[in-house]
């Protein structure tokens, strides 16, 4: 018979070998499962976030890969996403649901301290916010609600300042959202980045001595707070991620698509991917320092990296005042979006850039500048060419653009870039607000209707007549299937719609109450 003590070892040494035999069983440390803390999100919300420290990490840290799988469990879509270092020995990565209900994550990297790690993330159904821009066709379009159906709209941009500005003046934000989206009615803000990538206070290449730069957080704290601010109020952001070579604010210095430009590219999918509301052209003067291939393959690996749909463009030279497009066509066509140097565009060059690569929405990506400047002075613009120029651009079928007003010549007085307040914002504001349930993907040029200009909803009774500088608008109704409510409004006025009663279905000319720029909506649903 044992004694206690032999009892009590043995007892210990079947504790130990039944210890010993279930590690054995278990992974080993770099593929077993650690669990996250469970996440709640909203649709279309800028994004979930988590944080894992990794300190044992040997080497430059924004060079460390790891991904992110999310699942959503009740259609089994898939979203990939990337890690991005944020200092001190901290990864995080991102979400955006696209969809709501339960997404599953788990993590994936060589780096043990990040791999295998899973975790859940509920999002709740939003109704009321947009998503990541698309396009339908040729328009430019945002999923909307739980069911994601995509929703035409024509954006507009105003010019903002550069990072530096932004990052000094976080508070200014709310204000100039009040000032020019609420305000005027512009869609959204134009912001030029150029090598502010890599260091916040420098736009220029050669004002970064690395030659092995990494990217500046103050950059991305700045633009963050930039895109999430304005998707909250219903808006976008469209950057200008380089500028031109001939003022060195190009990655040419580091190599085009070289180590230093793909570890930007990564950082930039992983960071600013699960945000919604952004767009990106490459530059300007881009036929002077990047061809076709290169910009391709920098649009290529941007989407391999990014979970999320963003649409990016380049701007091509040609044409600045002609309509014929076929010089852009092999460099638009890989892209998501067709981009011009258009000077001053006219409604018929407006329709030739849509025209020129079908299915491609399009930016005209020159900004259309009010300043006091003899140089450009063949190219720059008045408040009325202003206002023509947003009728004109929509009516075309939905280009975009970028604004601004500056106060006297560019190179002096442009400050940080920043448009200045419009005299006449209630112009751009009638605009904004004809348009705000109007603007549909199926509405389609149909010029032979009158003697302005014309937008059909398919073969439906909606109609949009426009035309400049008159007091009369032929409108060829004999298609209709019976009489449909209009109403009419002055662009250069505060958005007061005049009701013209019911329109019988035959060819007609209204006759206006005076001379002016005339809108006419006819057999819609926002007419009461």
């Amino acid at each position: 018979m044992l004694d206690r003590p032999m009892l009590n070892r043995h007892c210990r040494m079947l504790v130990w070998l039944f210890a010993a035999a279930l590690w054995l069983t278990l992974p080993p440390r770099e593929a077993r499962s650690e669990s996250l803390p469970d996440r709640t999100g909203r649709q279309w919300a800028p994004f979930v976030e988590w944080s894992l420290p990794n300190a044992t990490f040997d080497g430059n840290p924004f060079d460390l890969r790891a991904s992110v799988l999310f699942t959503h469990e009740a259609s089994g879509a898939k979203r990939k996403t990337e890690m991005f270092y944020a200092g001190a020995s901290v990864w995080k990565f991102r979400f955006a649901g696209t969809l709501p209900g339960r997404w599953t994550l788990t993590t994936s990297s060589d780096d043990a301290d990040l791999h295998g790690r899973s975790g859940v993330v509920t999002i709740a159904p939003d109704e009321n916010t947009s998503g990541f821009v698309s396009h339908i066709d040729n328009k430019w379009a945002r999923p909307r609600g739980a069911a994601g159906k995509l929703k035409a709209f024509a954006p507009q941009f105003v010019m903002y300042g550069h990072p530096a500005s932004i990052y000094k003046r976080v508070d200014r934000i709310d204000a100039d959202i009040e000032t020019f989206i609420r305000g005027h009615g512009f869609t959204g803000f134009h912001v030029p980045v150029f090598c502010r990538w890599f260091d916040i206070e420098s736009d220029r290449s050669s004002a970064i001595r690395s030659m092995d730069p990494n990217p500046d957080d103050r950059t991305f704290v700045a633009l963050e707070a930039l895109i999430t601010k304005t998707h909250a109020a219903g808006g976008v952001v469209h950057f200008w991620a380089w500028g031109d070579e001939s003022r060195r604010q190009t990655p040419a210095k580091w190599g085009i698509n070289g180590k230093v430009d793909r570890r930007l590219q990564r950082y930039i999918a992983a960071r600013l991917g699960p945000l919604p509301g952004w767009t990106m052209g490459y530059g300007f003067d881009l036929d002077e320092w990047v061809n076709e291939k290169q910009l391709a393959r920098w649009r290529d690996y941007m989407h391999a990296h990014m979970g999320w749909n963003h649409m990016l463009g380049g701007r091509h030279g040609d044409p600045n005042r002609g309509l014929d497009h076929s010089r852009a066509v092999s460099w638009n066509r890989p892209l998501d979006y067709s981009s011009y140097e258009h000077h001053r565009p006219t409604y018929k060059v407006y329709r030739a850039s849509l025209e020129a690569v079908p299915g491609q929405p399009v930016l005209s990506e020159d900004r259309f500048r009010i300043r006091k400047s003899r140089q450009y002075r063949n190219k720059d613009y008045t408040e009325e060419m202003t206002r023509r120029g947003l009728w004109h651009a929509t009516m075309a079928g939905g280009v975009a653009n970028i604004w601004g007003r500056l106060d006297g010549d560019l190179a002096i007085n442009m400050g940080d870039g920043s448009s200045l307040q419009y005299e006449h914002p209630q112009w751009i504001r009638t605009w904004a607000d004809f348009f705000e349930h109007r603007f549909h993907a199926d509405l389609q040029p149909a010029a032979r209707l009158s003697n302005g200009l014309c937008l059909r909803r398919g073969d439906s009774d909606q109609f949009i007549f426009y035309r400049d500088d008159t007091d009369s608008i032929r409108m060829n109704l004999t298609s209709m299937s019976a009489a449909q409510p209009a109403v009419a409004i002055d662009t250069k006025r505060k958005h007061q719609p005049i009701r013209l009663g019911r329109l019988p279905p035959k060819e007609q000319n209204w006759t206006a109450p005076h001379k002016s720029d005339w809108a006419i909506a006819v057999g819609d649903t926002n007419i009461k």
